[in-house]
């Protein structure tokens, strides 16, 4: 993990409201899902669940 419990707990409770004013902003779906995947890759970031690219580097390998 990047950062100690207490900070990531705000972190994914401000996420989850994101996530919802996303929802409501009235944008077309897919773009409300490249906003929802794109920031919730950044908290797995953050909890070390997910590297930058990396499927990509799998798919070449």
């Amino acid at each position: 993990m990047k950062t100690d419990d207490k900070t990531l707990d705000e972190i994914l409770k401000l996420h989850a409201q994101y996530v919802l004013e996303v929802e409501h902003s009235g944008i077309k779906p897919l773009s409300v899902d490249i906003y929802r995947t794109n920031s919730h890759n950044f908290v797995r970031w953050i909890k070390d669940e997910f590297i930058p690219g990396g499927s990509k580097s799998k798919r070449k390998s």
